[in-house]
């Protein structure tokens, strides 16, 4: 199976995604073609999203009190600065990159040193690149609704549902974790856990619940420690 026959069966039949990577290995493809994909919708993302999201930059400026009126005029001129422009971009690169590393790396971690099990750490990094395919449509309707709505803070899951959420609270940050793509991504690596790993359902649930639950918590506290520096 090649590459993209892989990327599509990520969306349609994860499992033979997975059973393909484990039984007729990896190639440089599998690394770089889900990897350029991941960067080209993210610089489109913020290509279309660069008025609100300019917008967004300059009112979470304005509302950092820690601040001193000099220094927010000074943030505000970097802002559409051309090196602030090259670093935004570059950062949404390193960001794809160190995402999957770390995503691939703690799911290796667990899959073989809790899990007991024995799985090569560049085929789960491989898996990684599949499972962050999902990224893709998340990110196709988010940038739809933050050009609709005018506003970078959008909601595709339970706190969407919410009306005025205080952004101060935990709770409210850790809903904000729990959406719909999230838990698309959850249910994909419990496949590829099944699968890669040869787990049963329950002990797969259990480890890749359990790591993604522990992520979104520390997620949740820096979207906290975020909202108080704006507050």
């Amino acid at each position: 199976m090649n590459v993209f026959s892989r990327i599509a069966n990520v969306f349609v039949s994860p499992t033979a995604c997975f059973t393909s990577l484990r039984d007729e290995g990896k190639k440089w493809t599998d690394y770089v073609i889900p990897f350029l994909l991941l960067v080209t919708m993210l610089i489109v993302f913020l290509i279309v999203t660069s008025d609100v999201m300019e917008k967004f930059q300059i009112e979470m400026i304005q509302n950092m009190t820690q601040l001193s009126e000099t220094q927010k005029e000074l943030a505000l001129e970097q802002t559409n600065s051309p090196i602030a422009t090259v670093f935004k971009y570059v950062g949404g690169v390193l960001q794809v990159a160190i995402g999957a590393l770390i995503s691939g790396l703690f799911m290796w971690i667990v899959g073989n040193f809790i899990g007991g099990g024995e799985q090569k750490f560049g085929t789960m990094l491989v898996a990684a690149l599949y499972v962050q395919m999902i990224t893709i449509p998340e990110s196709l309707i988010k940038m739809f609704l933050v050009v609709q709505k005018g506003t970078m803070m959008v909601q595709v899951g339970f706190g969407s549902l919410l009306n005025n959420p205080d952004t101060s609270s935990y709770g409210i940050q850790f809903i904000n974790q729990l959406e719909f793509f999230a838990i698309w991504r959850i249910l994909v690596w419990v496949i590829a856990f099944k699968v890669l790993y040869k787990f049963n359902t329950k002990k797969s649930t259990l480890l890749v619940v359990i790591t993604m639950l522990v992520g979104m918590a520390l997620a949740a506290g820096l979207g906290l420690m975020q909202a108080g520096r704006m507050g």
